[in-house]
């Protein structure tokens, strides 16, 4: 893990100012398929993902967490049918062991602990855990961190392309508990 930037401007007024419009590609599309089916998945900092949308023909029941309220009040809008809640995906109200699958697409980078992002999910989570991160060859600066494979060495990790961004590709994480 290597620290690429030292000024955090990831705070809930930055984030209600830059809500991203919902696009269900690459990575949401890879979520679905590392996820499988079970009773409860949660999305930690989902913000307008689509992704829980469609988990919902695989999961009884969808759960999206976003520290912004602006962001979560357009989810609510456009995604219905999905349990939302405004919380820190570091401390989150749910229960040890509450979910089947976990998922953290895109937020990881943005922590400034994000060690505790992982404690976190295994914390909630029963069977599986997944992350995605983003590697770029330009510096973002709502990124902190930059991950690698050798971050997760006991994790199965694969690295996709990004067909969309070019000079993008994404690493997915993920772990059996």
């Amino acid at each position: 893990m290597q620290k690429v930037n030292s000024k955090n401007i990831n705070t809930k007024k930055y984030w209600d100012e830059h809500i991203a419009k919902p696009d269900f590609g690459l990575r949401q599309k890879k979520y679905l398929e590392l996820a499988g089916k079970g009773n409860k998945i949660v999305e930690l900092g989902c913000g307008l993902s689509p992704f829980l949308s469609k988990a919902r023909n695989n999961f009884k029941e969808c759960y999206g967490l976003d520290f912004s309220k602006k962001t979560l009040k357009s989810a609510c809008a456009e995604f219905p049918g999905v349990n939302y809640y405004i919380g820190n995906a570091i401390k989150s109200p749910f229960p040890d062991k509450y979910f089947d699958v976990s998922v953290a697409g895109e937020l990881i980078e943005h922590l400034k602990n994000p060690e505790k992002l992982i404690t976190e999910m295994v914390r909630i989570t029963k069977k599986r855990i997944i992350l995605s991160t983003a590697q770029m060859e330009y510096s973002d600066p709502e990124h902190l961190w930059e991950f690698s494979e050798d971050d997760f060495p006991f994790w199965k990790t694969q690295r996709v392309k990004s067909r969309r961004f070019p000079g993008r590709s994404y690493l997915f994480v993920t772990i059996d508990l």
